[in-house]
């Protein structure tokens, strides 16, 4: 959708409903652009049943570095893009051409990726950035300007750091080493931290401004000692694993820059206005107003007693410009003022909530928050009517107010106080209900919001990272297992250390949605520092460091990504990538439902949307909230009508969806095709089955149906006549624009009267049985004889050569005759004619003795006998290889019911050796006789000469 800002591109939605027995139907869904509103478009669906939108993740990746790269902290743009920042520990993290700083510093950089999550590939990097000097660097917290361009809240220990020519503070301060991972070199910061603000130009080739914001000892990292248990007498305000990155940053309408952070400095450089002394403790909260440019510090001033303190979180009171700061306190002292919600520190670790002048001038309400046990206010966020929503963690009793979700022993808290920080309005706690995780906190939180119907969002992770091992101060929290969940859940479990998000109605009344994202490979996934955020949509642009694994964090099918791989570390070997989500929850808005089409005579139409109690506006809409809404389409109305659902919800949320109205004009009476007869006869039994019939009707576009119909729009329809006999109406319905009309025809299916298939006889044949269909009926014609009793025949003679008629008469159903005729055509007997065989004797054995073809006329007939094989297809033979013998060799023939046969006969003789006696002498002129024999006896003899 291309807008003023920018082109905007939404995965499709998906949507369903869940019927009683907790099945999910699908329910068919998309986004369709009416004029300037883009709403849905919807499939039938039941409207007594809750309809889901799903929640999609639009955007997963890795970063592809092969540098060790970790996640801190991301935020979006009004584009949809989004920016995730992280830090790489060598060369390798993937920068683009002409961005601002291609190569790596020094020990800990600050690296930056702006992606563009509408694209797949490399098109999805827009530009990436390392951001250092020297020592190392770290990020806290991104916003983008009104002018698209990206400001961060860092720190640095690098006395080189990036700083432009009217910077307010153009040189590094100092500090002492910290280990705000707890661990030393390479992942500490050798000489200390002041914070950074950077605001990089739209395309990240660039510094617009940058600042450093510090004092001589350390600011912006959280005092950490990793030997301090939670449930030990001495107290620190760092609890969760990335504690020490906590801050925020803000922009005004005017692109001033805002930030909550924290000190250890006594001469941070505050400005005029409140808080300009460093209370004691080991560190103080700071805020601080700095114009565009970063050159000037507007106001700024402590926030602190004379315990630990830190900022957290920033938020800016559109109409008043009075700033809201949310944090952390061990500060007995913390200057709360009269009429608070808590004026006295409840004990333990406490949250705080505070409101600054616009002006900075002063503290006009502060207030503690919190229990006797563990407690912190990590974000904060204004409602639509003013009212401060803070999102923490807590290990005590916190206030639940009654009708609200809640599950028992939670350990995050959501609590809402009024504008002036004087008494609570909404308070409850969420959390796990395994018991391995009481007295234990589960998730450590990353982004929150209140959109502008008061629901309210969150998201965090926990688990491994998170929890105990070698660092005592993490050993009071546990897993991700059994936190609260929704049917229609992304991921439904969990491997005990993944991310947690959740969509919570508004007033907090219930759980709209919840879900685990994450993978199941690796060390978990987590956040090293920092924070990330969820745009006025309810979509969550988050930060994420996946370690350890190749593949594993979820990239789903559908969504965008520039790469799919960790490809850090060597071989088989990954370390650490800044992995990113966007997950959209499409919180739900106004839907007028299913477009629809409807006649213009159909009479009024009945308008239901959801959620009910919306108002219905457009042409042809009357009613009201107490009767109900009512279409009444007329001739008036025949065409396309756009009417507008409306529901004003909770907060500022009031949302429109249309529903776009077809009006048909009611077509002309259609015509069925007369091909389509009004009566068939069925053939006898045995005999072929009626071909089908094309079926065709006017107007075209229209559905038949009917006892032997089939087919489709696409195909066509056909109609098969073969069906038991009777009256069967076929029907053509069109739908023209919601005008519904039909056609019919009635179609008689009768038994026809069958006299069988016709027939040759030979003339000697004798009496053939006739047999009709339906039996029971009389045969008549030349040569038929019989009665009903004894049945009827027909006897063929020479008389009777060539084609006679024979009727059969019977009775039929519906309109079929009830008479049918056979003709049967008498053939003479024919005359046999056996062609004599080339050769009749043969002597044996006679191998290799070549087969000798039987023919005779006429033909069709078959051969037998020994030493005779073929078929009529391939003709007959005659091979001599059989024993010795008078064999006949029969050719037999039927023709048309007379068999006649012809024969010849054969003789095989086994094959001997002649003799004859002695040699007779006679004299020459005797006339003795001499006997002449030989064997053996039986051979013809020569006289001699």
């Amino acid at each position: 959708m291309h807008t003023s800002v920018g082109t905007l591109t939404e995965r499709a939605p998906q949507a369903w409903q869940t019927d009683a027995a907790g099945r999910r139907k699908s329910v068919a869904c998309r986004y369709v652009l009416a004029d300037k509103l883009v709403r849905f478009a919807l499939g039938p669906y039941d409207h007594a049943r809750p309809l889901t939108i799903d929640p999609v993740v639009v955007f997963a990746s890795y970063t592809g570095s092969t540098a060790d790269n970790w996640g801190f902290t991301a935020t979006y743009d009004d584009d949809g893009n989004m920016y995730s920042g992280g830090i790489a520990f060598s060369a390798g993290y993937p920068t683009s051409p002409g961005a601002f700083q291609t190569t790596f510093a020094n020990l800990i950089d600050i690296a930056i990726i702006k992606y563009n999550t509408s694209a797949t590939g490399p098109a999805a990097r827009v530009w990436a950035t390392y951001l250092g000097g020297n020592g190392a660097d770290f990020p806290h917290s991104l916003v983008v300007n009104h002018q698209g361009e990206l400001l961060m809240l860092g720190t640095s220990g690098s006395d080189d750091f990036p700083t432009s020519a009217t910077a307010l503070q153009k040189r590094f301060a100092g500090g002492t080493t910290s280990s705000p991972f707890g661990s030393g070199p390479p992942y500490n910061s050798p000489t200390g931290s002041d914070l950074v603000i950077t605001r990089l130009n739209a395309s990240g080739s660039g510094l617009v401004a940058s600042t450093y914001l510090g004092g001589s000892k350390n600011d912006g990292l959280l005092p950490l000692d990793i030997a301090l248990p939670p449930s030990g007498s001495t107290l620190q305000l760092a609890r969760n694993y990335g504690d020490p990155f906590r801050g925020d940053i803000q922009v005004d309408a005017a692109d001033n820059v805002y930030i909550a952070s924290h000190t250890t400095s006594d001469d941070f450089p505050v400005g005029p206005g409140f808080g300009r002394t460093y209370r004691g403790g080991s560190s103080d909260g700071v805020a601080c107003k700095l114009t565009p440019t970063l050159s000037a510090l507007t106001w700024g001033g402590f926030l602190g007693g004379s315990g630990a303190d830190a900022a957290y979180s920033i938020q800016i009171e559109p109409t008043s410009g009075d700033v809201y700061v949310a944090g952390g306190t061990l500060s007995a002292d913390f200057p709360v003022t009269s009429g608070a919600y808590r004026t006295t520190r409840p004990g333990n670790v406490d949250g705080f909530a505070a409101r600054i002048a616009a002006n900075g001038a002063s503290v006009l309400r502060a207030t503690y928050v919190g229990t006797n046990a563990y407690d912190q206010a990590y974000f904060l966020q204004l409602g639509t009517d003013g009212g401060v929503y803070l999102l923490g963690q807590t290990l005590g009793a916190f206030a639940l107010t009654p009708g609200l979700f809640s599950t028992p022993n939670g350990s995050l808290f959501i609590q809402k106080l009024d504008a002036n920080l004087g008494q609570s309005l909404l308070s409850t706690a969420f959390g796990s209900t395994d018991p391995a995780n009481a007295g234990k906190v589960s998730v450590n939180p990353t982004a929150f919001l209140v959109d502008r119907c008061d629901r309210v969002y969150v998201c965090g992770w926990g688990g491994s990272s998170n929890r105990g091992g070698p660092d005592s101060y993490l050993g009071g929290n546990g897993s991700t297992t059994r936190l609260p969940t929704t049917a229609d859940a992304a991921q439904l479990t969990t491997d005990g250390s993944d991310f947690y998000l959740a969509q919570f109605a508004a007033g907090l009344t219930g759980l709209t949605y919840g879900t685990y994202y994450g993978s199941t490979t690796g060390a978990g996934e987590h956040v090293d520092g920092g924070t990330s955020r969820f745009d006025p949509r309810g979509i969550v642009y988050q930060a994420v460091c996946s370690c350890f694994a190749r593949t594993g964090f979820p990239i789903p099918a559908g969504a965008h990504t520039y790469s799919t791989t960790n490809n850090s570390g060597t071989g088989q070997s990954s370390l650490c990538n800044n992995a990113s989500f966007v997950f959209n929850f499409q919180p739900g808005t106004a839907n007028a439902g299913v477009d629809q089409e409807v006649c213009a005579t159909a009479g009024p139409q009945p308008l239901v949307g959801t959620p009910t109690g919306g108002i219905w506006a457009g042409p042809g809409v009357s009613g009201s909230l107490a009767t109900g809404f009512v279409f009444t389409p007329s001739a008036a109305l025949v065409g396309l009508q756009t009417l507008t659902y409306t529901y004003i919800s909770t907060g500022l949320c009031t949302t429109t969806d249309a529903r776009r109205v077809t009006v048909g004009q009611p077509p002309a009476a259609v015509v069925i095709s007369p091909v389509l007869q009004a009566a068939y006869c069925l053939p006898a039994p045995g005999l072929p089955a009626l071909p089908v019939v094309s079926l065709s009707a006017t107007p075209t576009g229209g559905t038949f149906s009917g006892p032997g119909v089939s087919g489709s729009v696409a195909t066509g329809f056909v109609f098969s006549p073969n069906l038991t006999p009777g009256t069967v109406q076929i029907v053509y319905t069109l739908n023209a624009d919601g005008c519904v009309v039909q056609g019919t025809r009635d179609v008689t299916i009768g038994i026809g009267v069958s006299a069988g298939a016709n027939q040759a006889l030979c003339a000697e044949a004798g009496p053939q049985a006739l047999v009709g269909s339906p039996a029971g009926g009389t045969w008549a014609g030349p040569g038929v004889s019989g009665s009903l009793a004894t049945g009827f025949v027909f006897t063929p003679s020479a008389a009777l050569v060539g084609a006679q008629t024979l009727t059969y008469t019977a009775t039929s159903t519906g309109t079929c005759s009830n008479t049918a005729t056979r003709l049967v055509t008498v053939t003479a007997l024919p005359v046999l004619n056996f062609t004599p065989l080339v050769q009749s004797d043969f002597c044996l054995p006679a191998p290799g003795a070549p087969a000798i073809p039987l023919t005779a006329t006429p033909a069709g007939g078959t051969f037998s006998g020994p030493g005779v094989s073929g078929s009529p297809a391939t003709g007959y033979f005659f091979t001599p290889t059989i024993s010795a013998g008078t064999y006949q060799l029969v050719y037999t023939l039927n023709s048309n019911g007379c068999v006649l046969q012809a024969s010849q006969p054969v003789t095989l003789t086994n094959q001997f050796t002649a003799s004859v006696p002695a040699d007779t002498i006679l004299c020459p002129g005797s006339r003795q006789l001499v006997a002449l024999r030989g064997t053996p006896a039986g051979a013809r003899s020569r006289a001699w000469e």
